[in-house]
């Protein structure tokens, strides 16, 4: 199980990377007002812009693998066959995808709510 885990976060982590590495190059995404593309992703807005922009994908990461872990536990009550210490397991790891993802809607709240506040 821990493997898995393992396995999965390594890969979201490279695809993310690879990802914004592809977006990084300029184009429709990163226009600059002034015209042109910028030279790169961190001269195109503030600290606290740049910041707020890691958390966020930061945050949304860590939706995907609760979305994840929910497909996961469906999956593993559905292969359960009657066993009930399998389904027990499935429904723990469902509330904790749950919670998890209510509090990265609350984090993604309350990181709106400060990057608004300070300008």
């Amino acid at each position: 199980m821990k493997s898995l885990i393992k396995k999965t976060c390594g890969a979201f982590a490279v695809t993310a990377f690879f990802f914004n590495n592809a977006l990084a190059q300029g184009g429709a995404f990163f226009d600059n007002p002034q015209g042109g593309t910028a030279p790169n992703v961190a001269a195109q807005g503030t600290l606290g812009q740049n910041i707020t922009t890691i958390i966020n994908y930061f945050l949304g990461l860590l939706g995907l693998i609760a979305v994840a872990m929910l497909i996961y536990a469906g999956v593993l009550m559905v292969t359960a066959g009657g066993n009930d210490e399998q389904v027990g397991k499935s429904k723990k790891i469902m509330i904790y995808a749950v919670v998890g993802i209510v509090i990265i809607l609350l984090s993604y709240t309350i990181v709106t709510f400060v990057s608004s506040a300070l300008g």
